[in-house]
């Protein structure tokens, strides 16, 4: 194989680094939520030792990651700070444009492997093409079928979906819909959803990180977030109308809403829920924190696509804050429920589940729609057929 000389930041600025080295991906993550995903990719590679890879983080939601790295035990090689305040997505994208593509230069990446559907995402699945670098897309094929919900995720998506060679999609459907879209099956791998490796793979023994959380009384507790873009204002305004009502309607419940830093969505939450009894409003959790507590709850409110997923792989039903959703599986196999944010109807659908136990068995008995928890090991075993296998099978033809 090749020798390459790559720059990897270290204390003190950047070092050039020569050695023999296997395939190179570079993988890219910029939120928590693609940290949390991406780590158990990053980790089976590392395990497996047949490829090297180097993990970038632009700094999309910088005040979020340093803890994020710290929760799923991976540190960025490459730690781009592109983040301003007030930053558009075109502002984003076109600063991440440039700085990944200095990275690719650099580091002569075989592939690079985006997450999901965020600002990064788009970023690094752009440079890359312009580079003529194949792309992976891990957890491909999500699909709303609306521009505008989420926005501007399912723009994202199918953009990225446009650039990839490679399709690492969590479920069947996901598959069914690049299928659809025209993208050839033998570039299409269903691998499961890596939160299911994340949340299989974090320990929760320790004790909560938030001393609030340790005290919850004994009673039942509901998780709730929203901060998705559709839901500002008025629906958000909803939302907290049904928290409300849950309150009063049933008195063992306690609701834990930690606030997402957006100052608009914070504000508004803490004027309308601040005072109301047996309502916890706290910082963004760590991500332990975080799934410790879904485990301790009864039930689970929120808009998050993340938590979807998530509430599946704890057992636990969700009610989804959303006219549509991108993860249809959580309906289909009846872990959760489409609400939107009608109070009527968060209020009835979470009575429902707290008030009748049938009810309740039967959205948590049901199978998880993303996976075995072993997508991150699948997709490195992909690549590695295709990267790896592919170059030794070529260097023994020429030696033949």
């Amino acid at each position: 194989m090749s020798t390459s000389r790559w720059l990897t930041p270290m204390r003190g600025g950047m070092r050039a680094i020569d050695s023999n080295e296997p395939p190179h991906v570079l993988a890219i993550v910029g939120t928590r939520p693609e940290v949390i995903k991406m780590a158990p990719v990053v980790r089976a590679i590392r395990e497996r030792g047949r490829m090297r890879v180097t993990l970038v983080s632009t700094g999309q939601h910088r005040e979020l990651l340093t803890r994020a790295f710290h929760d799923v035990g991976v540190q960025p090689d490459i730690a781009l700070s592109l983040m301003t305040t007030n930053q558009t997505p075109s502002e984003f994208v076109a600063r991440g444009i440039t700085a990944l593509d200095d990275v690719m230069v650099q580091s002569k990446a075989s592939v690079v492997l985006v997450q999901g559907d965020t600002s990064s995402a788009i970023a690094g699945a752009m440079a890359a093409t312009w580079r003529s670098i194949p792309v992976g897309h891990v957890e491909a094929g999500l699909r709303s079928f609306n521009f505008q919900e989420p926005f501007p995720e399912e723009f994202h998506r199918r953009v990225v979906g446009v650039a990839s060679q490679w399709h690492f999609t969590p479920t069947p459907e996901s598959r069914e819909n690049l299928l659809r879209e025209g993208v050839p099956m033998h570039r299409i791998f269903v691998t499961g959803n890596t939160i299911v490796d994340a949340v299989r793979q974090m320990d929760l023994t320790s004790p909560y990180e938030n001393p609030a959380l340790a005290e919850l009384g004994a009673g039942r507790v509901a998780l709730v977030t929203a901060h998705r873009r559709e839901n500002h204002g008025a629906a958000m305004r909803d939302i907290a109308r049904a928290v409300r009502r849950l309150i009063d309607a049933v008195p063992d419940l306690q609701v834990v809403f930690p606030l997402h830093p957006n100052p608009n969505v914070r504000g508004m939450f803490q004027e309308m829920l601040g005072t109301t009894p047996r309502v916890l409003l706290t910082e963004p959790l760590a991500y332990r924190d975080l799934l410790k507590l879904m485990h301790r709850s009864t039930l689970i409110l929120s808009d998050s696509g993340g938590l979807q997923e998530e509430a599946p792989s704890m057992g636990r039903p969700i009610l989804i804050l959303r006219e549509r959703t991108e993860r249809p599986e959580v309906v289909q196999v009846g872990a959760g429920i489409l609400v939107g944010t009608d109070p009527d109807l968060i209020v009835k659908e979470a009575l429902s589940i707290l008030c009748d136990p049938v009810v309740y068995q039967r959205m948590v008995s049901g199978p998880n729609p993303f996976g075995d928890g072993r997508a991150g090991h699948h997709i490195c075993e992909i690549l590695e057929s295709a990267l790896v296998d592919a170059e030794e099978m070529a260097s023994a033809e020429m030696v033949i």
